[in-house]
């Protein structure tokens, strides 16, 4: 379940626990691991998760061109996975489940914990080093992932697409005999508030809690006369009570705007809740979010190398841009979709630089132009326009990227990437990059088995059932591919059936409605010449019919007596 900003949420949903048995055994006995989903082994399974290639239907290119333009927008749900999201996939799941390893319900240690926290909750003012203090000899660190790179390159909608696979709410009543009655929030995003306030975070964390679950900790906990230091105790409450997963800040550049010393009041905060109750931190945020954990060094120690992942730009001619922009080229809802040609190719890279949400942007703009312009397909000229025109905000942005130069990338904050650090990344990934691309490829090959395999199925059953004998087989077969083609392939086989039942239906009223040619039968061939002949010479067809005996003399007829 996902939850979507400011949304009020009036009943909270929620999952009742299921219990999986764990192939790893330090996850094995504890119920808020084994309530969580599968982990998943391959890299098919986690492109499988993220794939997300929007269809059109044939019909759709012929629609009105005001009807197009809504089509269009489809293309903002596309996702092409890449060995980078692999990567976070696997750092988010290790995340979650190490996170839980000393929080078994089950446990001694677990309630001790518990009780402390609401002991140390009574006090006016604690601060988080006291509270570390306290909790020492329980306590277990967690780890913090730090997702920093380009803005406009998916990290935030990675991160969405990964956290949607986990129910975010689960409710725990019995395990395995043992009554146990807890709540477990596997993850909970938060923007970083614009102000970079830190009391505004804890205020927001609460109202999260609150649109989640229907409670009101926020009037409780949450008003403004409350210092600080005892906001952030009951806040670290209310996650240990909850049994959170994963806090995720989005955002977290926006603290630089925060007055007197929020920002290192805030990492603090951040490291506490890995110290005392084993909450682990993502992180996401700009280039400029770097400076935070080379000025506090506790939470530096958290983002060891294994905690931090950068996502760049894409580089021209790399296997992944080229996975990249076939597959979204596929979104085309022109009438003339055309190939991708190495010149379309090259300007869409020159004017994108790589990355992902431009490219998207001036493809659908693009198309809109074309559209309005009555172009039926898209062209080069048609592309530099519309970058031209409609990418002024962002253009100043690319041509920075594009120089390469340094001091003229440092001007645009969101854009600031360390290459050293990518080629490092990539030059250590190549083994998996080379895997998640033939991974990519087989998903092609296996869309493509799929659909052959539903057309077959599809004939033999249209066949064999006798209803449509007046269609032709090739007809029959291309009005079945036609369907299956331009649907998803995700389409339940039953759908797929029923929309080529219409289709067949219709063709069945169009043969019927046709008029048949009589089979002539030979000895009218004769009946015909004559006819003909008769016409031609001015004559009465009547006469030759019985010049030639073809016609009896009614007279004779009527008089003859048998």
């Amino acid at each position: 379940m996902s939850v979507e900003k400011n949304r009020t949420v009036d009943v909270f949903e929620y999952k009742t626990a299921h219990y999986t048995p764990q192939k790893i055994k330090d996850y094995a006995g504890n119920p808020l691991i084994e309530a969580l989903p599968p982990i998943l082994e391959t890299d098919e399974e986690v492109i499988d998760m993220l794939y997300s290639l929007p269809s059109i239907d044939d019909h759709e290119r012929n629609l009105s061109p005001l009807l197009k333009t809504h089509v269009i927008k489809r293309v903002k749900r596309f996702i092409q996975p890449l060995p980078i999201h692999i990567n976070l996939e696997s750092k988010i799941s290790v995340l979650i489940r190490q996170s839980y390893l000393s929080r078994n319900p089950l446990t001694p240690e677990y309630k001790k914990r518990i009780k402390l926290l609401h002991t140390l909750k009574k006090e006016e003012e604690i601060t988080p080093d006291e509270v570390e203090s306290h909790y020492r000899s329980y306590s277990s660190t967690a780890e913090c992932l730090f997702i920093n790179g380009v803005s406009g390159m998916g990290k935030t909608t990675a991160v969405n697409r990964i956290l949607e696979q986990y129910p975010q709410i689960i409710k725990h009543t019995e395990y395995k005999g043992q009554k146990i009655t807890t709540t477990q929030i596997v993850w909970l995003k938060i923007d970083s508030p614009y102000d970079g306030s830190f009391m505004t975070l804890c205020r927001n964390i609460f109202q999260e809690i609150d649109k989640l679950l229907g409670t009101r900790w926020m009037e409780k906990y949450g008003y403004f006369t409350r210092s600080t230091s005892t906001m952030v105790m009951y806040l670290t409450t209310l996650l240990a009570n909850y049994n959170v997963g994963l806090l995720v800040i989005d955002e977290i550049q926006n603290i630089y705007r925060a007055k007197k010393n929020d920002p290192m009041e805030m990492l603090d905060y951040f490291v506490t809740l890995t110290n005392v109750i084993s909450v682990p931190i993502l992180i996401i945020g700009t280039n400029r979010a770097r400076n935070l954990f080379q000025d506090n060094f506790r939470l530096a120690r958290r983002v060891q190398s294994d905690g931090y992942i950068e996502i760049a730009n894409l580089k021209k001619d790399s296997p992944d841009w080229e996975i990249f922009i076939e597959s979204l080229w596929e979104f085309n809802v022109l009438e003339n979709q055309g190939p991708l040609t190495d010149e379309l190719n090259d300007t869409f890279y020159e004017l994108c630089q790589g990355v992902i949400a431009v490219a998207v942007m001036l493809l659908m703009f693009s198309q809109n132009r074309a559209i309005s312009e009555g172009k039926k397909s898209l062209t080069t000229d048609i592309i530099k326009k519309t970058y031209k025109e409609d990418l002024q905000l962002i253009r100043p942005m690319i041509e920075a990227l594009r120089s390469g130069d340094p001091f003229e990338i440092a001007k645009f904050d969101d854009i600031t990437i360390d290459e050293e650090k990518i080629l490092s990344n990539y030059h250590k990934d190549i083994a998996m990059t080379e895997s998640v691309q033939a991974a990519i490829r087989q998903k092609k090959d296996k869309i493509e088995s799929t659909r052959e395999s539903i057309n077959e199925k599809l004939f033999f059953e249209f066949s064999a059932s006798g209803f449509f004998n007046d269609i032709k087989q090739e007809v029959m077969k291309k009005i079945i591919n036609k369907v299956v083609e331009s649907s998803d392939v995700a389409t339940e086989y039953e759908d797929l059936k029923e929309l080529v039942m219409e289709l067949l239906q219709k063709e069945k009223r169009k043969v019927k409605k046709k008029p048949r040619r009589k089979n002539i039968n030979p000895d009218n061939v004769t009946l015909i010449s004559l006819y003909d002949s008769a016409i031609d010479k001015s004559q009465h067809p009547y006469d030759a019919f019985k010049r030639e005996k073809l016609i009896k003399d009614p007279l004779d007829e009527f008089l003859r007596v048998d």
